[in-house]
């Protein structure tokens, strides 16, 4: 078994606190808890081809240039010997003011344009360029171009499809992404049109004028993490975000969430149908009294004294019926300490053929050995290799054992859900609630 110092355990366990009480599912009136889960909204991730107006100061040299041609001096040898430059450097600047279209040479001889006349009024000159604005993200719900990415979890891909909401608007969708001009103007003028500065004065600025099309566009997703709840006296669901930084986010898409959900476009797998007995045969301790609101109070002091700190980890430790949410962070916990982890579940081909679970299994063992024990499968060599995605299985067992599905670690702990069928969205479709329970082995 692998060891850990006293303060090593301590700081594991005190962070521990930190994780449980931010993971604990909070009352939400009316409704009773079912998962929790994380869904992910696709996010456009655009180059936009554009067409911009650039002003550009002129300098010293290019306005006297502008203006003795403008007096009716034609003549390159004569405009240099006036302004008392060389003849190269001249034709460097003239270069200039040609690609700019406010003057033409030829065979010596310089002619004032139309956008040259105009510039020795206002002494800049103002052109039309094609560029390419990269990284400007749009959500694929409402069209809302998200103007700081940063405020967001990304991810560039994600396989569970599961898990994955639908676009409501098409990645190609110029009309969309036209209508919000004034929002990537917006983006435009704070970070592609940074002014040019020389000697305290601006020389040069940039300006959006139209969006044009789309150079390339790419698919990544913000990651929602959020709370599924059932009415307690009907079948509708609600959802509630699993973090405070998730709210804002959540409120802004929650009905289109719900609706997927409700039509079973995404966390499909929770409603899918699992072999479920009559009864199992685990003990179901009660919950700790009290045990919420000193976790809650620990974690709110910054100094905490070791003897309280050891106080709540006999009681987090001990022999009870967990709280909503604190389940996923406890088997977390167990699994970094665990040399050896036996899963134990009625129906393998339920785990097996769950994305979600299989995706989340490292998380559940960690480095340990993992050793499967089944009561029934339908095709088990099938079952095997899809939960060996997940993590390698060094033993599998066909075994008449009591539980639904359970946890043991080495020969420390178990944490074992015991299944309630609740019908949710409308009579033909059901989810399991589960109500999980550690069981502390090392105390008789």
């Amino acid at each position: 078994m692998k060891l850990y110092n006293a303060m090593e355990e301590s700081c594991l366990k005190e962070n521990l606190i930190h994780k449980w009480v931010t993971n604990i599912v909070r009352q939400n009136d009316g409704y009773e808890y079912l998962f929790d889960d994380e869904v992910y909204l696709p996010v456009y991730k655009y180059a936009l081809k554009i067409t911009k107006r650039k002003t550009v100061k002129l300098n010293l040299v290019e306005e006297k240039v502008l203006q003795i041609v403008s007096t009716g001096v034609y003549q390159v040898d004569e405009i240099a010997k006036i302004l008392g430059i060389t003849r190269s450097l001249l034709d460097v600047t003239l270069a200039d003011l040609h690609v700019k279209d406010l003057i033409s040479v030829s065979s010596d001889i310089c002619s004032l344009l139309k956008k040259g006349e105009q510039a020795i009024s206002n002494l800049e000159s103002i052109e039309k360029q094609q560029d390419i604005m990269k990284d400007i993200y749009m959500d694929s719900f409402k069209g809302i171009i998200l103007d700081d990415i940063t405020r967001y979890q990304v991810v560039d891909k994600w396989i569970i499809d599961d898990n994955k909401l639908e676009s409501l608007i098409p990645a190609e969708d110029m009309k969309t992404i036209v209508s919000r001009f004034e929002d990537i103007q917006e983006i435009f003028q704070n970070e592609y049109s940074a002014s040019r500065i020389v000697d305290g004065i601006k020389t040069e600025t940039q300006e959006l004028l139209t969006i044009d099309g789309i150079e390339s566009v790419y698919v990544v997703f913000i990651k929602i993490s959020l709370q599924v709840f059932v009415s307690s006296n009907g079948w509708d669901i609600d959802i509630v975000a699993a973090k405070k930084k998730y709210n804002e986010l959540l409120l802004e898409y929650k009905d289109e969430i719900i609706r997927q959900i409700n039509n079973k476009k995404v966390l499909r797998t929770h409603l899918k149908k699992k072999m479920i007995r009559e009864s199992y045969n685990e003990e179901c301790p009660k919950e700790i009294e009290g045990l919420m609101e000193a976790m809650r109070a620990a974690d709110y002091r910054r100094k905490k004294e070791q003897k309280e700190i050891d106080k709540l980890q006999v009681k987090i430790f001990s022999s009870r019926k967990l709280l909503n949410g604190e389940v996923k962070v406890l088997l977390d916990y167990l699994a970094k300490n665990a040399q050896q982890v036996e899963l134990s579940v009625d129906n393998v081909d339920d785990w097996a053929y769950d994305e979600n679970f299989v995706g989340k299994l490292s998380h559940y063992v960690g480095n340990a050995t993992l050793k499967i024990k089944y009561r029934t499968s339908n095709d088990i060599g099938k079952a095997i290799e899809r939960i060996k995605r997940g993590h390698k299985v060094a033993e599998y067992k066909k075994c008449n054992h009591g539980y639904f599905l359970c946890w043991k670690y080495d020969d420390n702990y178990e944490v074992y859900g015991i299944p309630v069928e609740r019908t949710v969205i409308k009579s033909d479709t059901t989810c399991i609630m589960m109500k999980y329970y550690l069981r502390n082995l090392k105390i008789k």
